[in-house]
């Protein structure tokens, strides 16, 4: 991995407090991946700028995601209880959104070009995993980044008995004004409403900020984000997507978060969760793809 690097025209690895990362500086973009978690945590673009929200009190500890960029959730989202049956399958009571983001991955290959950069990272089942979870498997992350950054999660079942995952690219992005920004893609769409007691809703509009959002849509949908300062596209193959915004109360509990942090993002998931989960036979892969783009 090192000798991989070091003949990188553009990658170099940086100790970020506990954490290994790559920096990337290219012509295009400049970007950090944690290889705790395969995290991209920063992608700020040449022309564009910052197409991911890093928090300024971002924390990169070992064993805990850091707040910012594309965290991966994965073989489970969120809380396990809320997590369908097959996906719990019996385990016991577990830390939210999986395990696969406390793991350091391998850097398995690097390709440059003048377009960008593809990275591949994977990990494997070991005896630490297997003590959480009890099935073999391989997953691996492949990101391109250039113009547009592209990331593809393949899961592999290498055990013998099928295997049920919910996952998500837990994506943040920035916006100078949450009051003024808008999600489009939805309308007439159906979703959960996670704080409404799971109640499935309409959307009948485009989704706006005005209090905390928590929100399952449910569908293929494609999403334009209008922020005051850029407009995003975000397309993945899921069939079920995640809207977040903690607003004032619980910005103020979460770890590496500031109190008003809510008035600088939101996070939309590319997932596969609730009824879309993924049920692997041995021997069977899925991937999961997403791209985003800033159009202005």
């Amino acid at each position: 991995m090192s000798a991989m690097i070091k003949r990188s025209a553009f990658c170099t690895f940086k100790q970020v407090a506990e954490l290994t990362c790559l920096h990337i500086e290219h012509p295009k973009f400049c970007a950090e991946i944690c290889l705790q978690g395969a995290q991209l945590t920063q992608f700020k673009h040449k022309q564009h700028g910052d197409l991911l929200w890093l928090s300024p009190d971002a924390n990169y500890q070992r064993g805990a995601s850091v707040r910012g960029g594309i965290p991966i959730c994965w073989p489970w989202f969120g809380a396990l209880a809320r997590n369908p049956s097959a996906v719990q399958a019996g385990l016991p009571s577990q830390q939210a959104h999986g395990f696969a983001r406390e793991f350091d991955w391998t850097l398995d290959d690097v390709n440059e070009s003048a377009h960008g950069v593809r990275l591949t990272l994977s990990l494997g089942h070991d005896e630490n995993t297997l003590k959480i979870w009890p099935h073999e498997f391989k997953l691996v992350c492949q990101l391109e980044l250039g113009d547009d950054i592209t990331i593809a999660l393949t899961s592999h079942n290498l055990s013998d008995t099928n295997m049920a995952i919910a996952q998500a690219l837990h994506t943040y992005f920035p916006t100078p004004n949450i009051h003024e920004t808008r999600v489009l893609g939805a309308g007439n769409g159906q979703y959960v409403d996670a704080l409404d007691d799971w109640q499935l809703k309409k959307q009948l509009a485009g989704i706006g900020f005005k209090q905390e959002v928590d929100r399952i849509y449910l569908g293929n949908n494609q999403y334009q984000i209008l922020t005051p300062s850029k407009q995003f596209s975000l397309t993945c193959n899921s069939h079920s997507s995640v809207v977040w915004n903690p607003w004032i109360k619980k910005s103020k509990r979460l770890s590496g978060f500031p109190s008003d942090g809510y008035k600088n993002m939101l996070c939309i998931e590319s997932a596969n969760v609730l009824s879309d989960y993924l049920q692997l036979a041995p021997g069977e892969s899925q991937t999961l793809r997403m791209q985003l783009s800033c159009v202005s």
